[in-house]
């Protein structure tokens, strides 16, 4: 499925945002995929552990400590989402709330934009708005990194800050088509 851009623009002046409840579509979280990524990478951080026990340490420890604590933080992200109760992404009529990204409700009005693969949700803010939004540290500190490896995408945007779709029932295609329903009342 080719990329989907999407520019949220401001609302006109003098517009009231929506309210939260118009055109709301909850997305769970999808166990399947998220439990062979826990598995993956258990096995993979096991890899790691027979590497360090089996070798000498002058080996053995460039390969083996990077796996272990790669592969131990990546289960342990996808094990923490795994147990997550409720839906993880919501999308309405005034904006998006994903509970890996933020606290509370993003408002459309605070986008600059968002890019929608099979893969990932990739959202920018506005550099104004970033501050002010109800980000978790766990974003915000991600959204360094990606600036730090890739650079900024464009001076006004705050972010980027991706979020993977394997981890929504439906993946991406589930994702656009509740940003296209929220948005513009178009039926999934």
């Amino acid at each position: 499925m080719p990329a989907r851009r999407e520019r949220p623009g401001p609302a006109p002046p003098g517009a009231r945002e929506p309210s939260v409840e118009a055109r709301r579509v909850d997305l769970p979280v999808a166990r399947r995929p998220l439990a062979g990524l826990v598995l993956g990478s258990a096995a993979f951080a096991a890899g790691g552990f027979w590497i360090l026990a089996s070798q000498p340490v002058a080996v053995a420890a460039p390969v083996g400590v990077p796996a272990v604590a790669f592969f131990g933080l990546c289960g342990l992200v996808a094990g923490r989402d795994l147990v997550r109760r409720g839906p993880v992404l919501s999308v309405s009529a005034y904006g998006i709330f994903d509970r890996r990204l933020s606290t509370g409700w993003v408002p459309w009005s605070a986008l600059l934009g968002l890019d929608v693969t099979a893969s990932a949700l990739s959202v920018s803010t506005r550099a104004e708005d970033d501050a002010a939004l109800p980000l978790t540290r766990r974003a915000r500190w991600t959204a360094y990194l990606n600036r730090l490896a890739f650079g900024p995408r464009d001076r006004r945007a705050g972010g980027p800050y991706w979020l993977p779709c394997q981890g929504v029932a439906g993946g991406g295609e589930a994702v656009a088509a509740a940003i296209g329903h929220a948005r513009y009342g178009r039926r999934r």
